[in-house]
């Protein structure tokens, strides 16, 4: 096959993919289990990042423009403009765990399809809507924090309001990088999103 004829299924791909923690295993584990290809497709990024953020949106949106090919693409962007989304804050578990409150469940981690180990520093948690965040943290301190929505989902409405409240006491955008959407920090606007998802 001529390699120009491959088709991409997703106009952006992140740049870098975290490690595995040595020695982890996922058997026996309540782990998200992610395709390396939707790893920070959803995430909040800090509202100081907004240029980096253009950038990156600028690129996927001409990717869509000039290389769409039926339901795929010819090319992809990879993004390298935004390599720590929550650069310049200071958001804890500790703080995360508290405003999602006691129906949220925590799970063991976070994997990759085909991958023996878990993510290093990896955390997921599902909110009862089956709404997920997932990301990395180093002692405790977040350094990615972004979302997985299952398709048809329904009754999230209070768990999206939980998600847009810590994200507007941070300043922190909803980007969806292929859909090339960018929301701020309201319930209102993660609404919007969601519903344009289900």
């Amino acid at each position: 096959m001529n390699p120009k004829d491959i088709l991409y299924s997703l106009p952006s791909l992140s740049d870098a993919l975290p490690g595995l923690e040595e020695g982890s295993t996922k058997p026996g584990q309540q782990v998200l289990e992610l395709h390396e290809d939707d790893w920070r497709q959803i995430e909040l990024v800090a509202h100081t990042l907004e240029a980096s953020i253009e950038k990156d949106m600028r690129a996927v949106a001409r990717i869509h423009q000039e290389h769409r090919q039926g339901a795929g693409f010819n090319t992809l962007h990879i993004r390298k403009e935004v390599p720590s989304p929550l650069e310049g804050t200071w958001l804890t578990l500790d703080e995360l765990r508290k405003d999602l409150g006691e129906t949220a469940a925590w799970l063991d981690g976070v994997s990759f399809q085909g991958k023996a180990g878990r993510v290093a520093g990896g955390f997921a948690v599902k909110q009862p809507s089956g709404l997920t965040l997932y990301g990395l943290q180093r002692g405790g301190r977040i350094q990615v924090l972004a979302l997985r929505s299952p398709k048809g989902l329904t009754g999230a409405e209070g768990d999206i309001r939980l998600v847009a409240g810590f994200a507007t006491r941070h300043q922190l955008y909803l980007v969806d990088w292929c859909k090339v959407d960018q929301f701020p920090p309201t319930a209102a606007y993660f609404q919007e999103w969601l519903s344009g998802r289900s």
